[in-house]
């Protein structure tokens, strides 16, 4: 996956709608209802936790590109003035010799992919000195002083220090690269679990607030159908064709269907504020009359044939923790390569050529003597370190192993985490569809059954208990409805969740 295209994925909040998600909110606390592309875009917008995981990315990608480009050429420049005068004793008492020495020199220098050092250098430099000699072939010896210079030097030297033993070999040069990579990979899978988890729980608090709103609306219709049959009886009544009993029985499932109301009233309150917190926006509000209801899809009432298996190996393959745990044996598998490596025997080969040019009072000289190599040196020299005791090298290797084996033990168990929670993912999907089918039958013979009531009451063949009992079947029946179908959609996010589809359907344009 591309570095744009994982800026792409983690800015679903642009994709979600095209629109300012305040204005979205305004619209829907006006009576344009909530949706879930507007819970999503504040969710992704907004969320610290998502934004904290985009910014661990982001980090380790800076980490990779920093990594990559370790080992560049470098440039050194320097340059000196120095002037000296230095007392010493002599013949005829304390001297002071001068010397003045200006140096500028320049180098280039690069880490190679075999683990040796290259360097490059060119110098140059002028110097000029007094000096006080002793005469001593004249009858009386005499101390005469000399100025030498000045004199103009360069030299160019090419250098190399190859390893041989510790820090040779490509497994040195690329370990922070390849550990730097393998941090990336687990950071975007991260990052990709984060916004999929985000996703499941906004979704998750959306609809389960779109229960409680509907569960609002059943008990206000309940209180109205209640009242109405309350007020009706209370008519019959005064004609003498219903006991005054009848009356106070529906008093009585007024105040109870209140009661239930007032309830559910403050577990819409409550499901609200836990999506508002989702969302992140301290300055976003859902108020009681928000409309959060939306039509819900109409499940497939049979499974399709080989379903259970292809989300099975497609969780294997896309699972987010997953690949965030096979980075983890992937660095440990990377940070063994050289976990030993500091306590490894050392063997240097160190070797440099230089030529070199000197003129005194020209600098014609000393461009000859340069060009015609007249004075040109070489080194070759090897250094041999070795620690007496290899207990700590045998410690840290051992240490890389388990390491390693306890990196895959460690994706063993999240791998059997995982297909237990698709498998029970599965099977709560299965369980919530079937469900559906059975509360909507269930909800029309309720209705079947309070009208048959209502109509024996108006006959006077059914008491205002039974008339009660059948208009609370139906209101049970039609909250049973309800909570089946938000349980529904909530599996299938979960199985799209554990299975990498939410984040993917959602990165593609939407929910809806």
């Amino acid at each position: 996956m591309s570095s744009i295209h994982a800026v792409a994925l983690l800015g679903a909040a642009l994709f979600t709608c095209a629109f300012s998600v305040r204005e979205a909110f305004a619209e829907s606390s006006g009576g344009g209802g909530l949706t879930e592309r507007m819970v999503v875009a504040a969710a992704l917008k907004h969320n610290p936790t998502l934004a904290a995981a985009a910014g661990d990315l982001r980090r380790a990608q800076l980490l990779e590109q920093a990594e990559d480009h370790r080992y560049s050429v470098t440039l050194g420049l320097d340059g000196s003035a120095t002037h000296t005068r230095s007392p010493s004793l002599g013949v005829f008492g304390v001297t002071t010799p001068e010397n003045t020495t200006y140096a500028a020199g320049a180098e280039l220098s690069r880490h190679t992919v075999l683990g040796s050092d290259l360097k490059l250098r060119v110098e140059g430099w002028q110097v000029k000195s007094t000096s006080s000699f002793l005469i001593s072939q004249t009858t009386t010896p005499t101390q005469t002083t000399y100025s030498l210079g000045p004199g103009y030097g360069t030299s160019v030297k090419l250098s190399l220090t190859q390893p041989l033993l510790r820090g040779a070999g490509r497994d040195i040069y690329y370990a922070n690269l390849d550990a730097a990579r393998v941090s990336q990979v687990s950071a975007r899978s991260a990052r990709d679990q984060t916004a999929s988890q985000l996703l499941l729980d906004v979704l998750t608090a959306f609809w389960e607030l779109d229960y409680a709103s509907r569960s609002v609306e059943i008990q206000k219709r309940a209180i109205e159908v209640a009242t109405a049959q309350r007020d009706e009886t209370a008519l019959r009544v005064k004609t003498g064709s219903a006991a005054p009993v009848d009356v106070l029985s529906f008093e009585t499932n007024v105040a109870t269907i209140e009661e239930e109301l007032a309830t559910a009233q403050a577990d819409q309150a409550v499901r609200a504020g836990e999506l508002l917190r989702l969302m992140g926006d301290s300055e976003l509000q859902i108020g009681s009359d928000t409309n959060t209801s939306v039509a819900t899809p109409e499940p497939e009432l049979e499974s399709t044939p080989g379903a259970r298996e292809s989300i099975r190996q497609r969780a294997l393959s896309v699972s987010y923790e997953l690949a965030q745990q096979r980075a983890a044996v992937e660095l440990a598998t990377v940070q063994a390569r050289t976990a030993d490596e500091s306590y490894r025997p050392k063997l240097d080969l160190d070797a440099y050529v230089q030529a070199q040019g000197l003129g005194n009072r020209s600098l014609s000289p000393m461009y000859d003597q340069m060009t015609g190599l007249g004075a040109v040196s070489a080194h070759v020299g090897l250094a041999y370190q070795a620690p007496l005791d290899g207990t700590q090298r045998g410690a840290e290797r051992e240490r890389a192993l388990m390491a390693i084996e306890t990196a895959k033990q460690r994706l063993t168990a999240i791998e059997q985490r995982v297909l237990a929670d698709l498998e029970k993912a599965v099977t709560r999907e299965e369980s919530s569809r079937k469900r559906v089918g059975l509360a909507d039958a269930t909800l029309t013979i309720a209705k079947q059954q309070y009208e048959a009531e209502a109509q024996r009451f108006r006959t006077g063949s059914a008491t205002a208990l039974q008339v009660r009992e059948a208009e609370n079947s139906v209101r049970n029946a039609e909250l049973r409805a309800s909570r089946a179908r938000a349980d529904w959609v909530e599996s299938k996010l979960t199985l799209e969740h554990l299975s990498g589809k939410l984040l993917e359907r959602w990165s593609k344009g939407g929910g809806e």
